[in-house]
């Protein structure tokens, strides 16, 4: 299989056709990221063991003190997971 840079949720978000925020929302509601503080939006333990998201550890400065942060990447196999989620949430309901 061609492994290929995994994509930031921005750049997969548009990849979809739809905003960041929704993405993140729609992954939080499906179990692909943590939906509590202080782990929201990381991805979960499941996510990261099926490599379906990735994560980027990070710190960045507040004054002297230095904070960490996860930032959730995701991967080839993680977008046609989220594109099936995506269609079946859009497919019409049939009444």
């Amino acid at each position: 299989m061609n492994q290929t840079k995994p994509y930031t949720v921005t750049q997969a978000a548009r990849m979809l056709g739809m905003g960041r925020n929704n993405l993140l929302k729609l992954l939080r509601d499906n179990g692909f990221l943590y939906s509590r503080e202080p782990m929201r939006n990381s991805p979960t333990k499941w996510a990261l063991e099926q490599k379906l998201l990735k994560q980027k550890e990070g710190e960045y400065l507040v004054g002297p003190v230095k904070v960490q942060h996860i930032t959730a990447l995701v991967t080839t196999k993680g977008m046609a997971w989220i594109r099936d989620i995506v269609e079946q949430n859009t497919a019409p309901k049939a009444s």
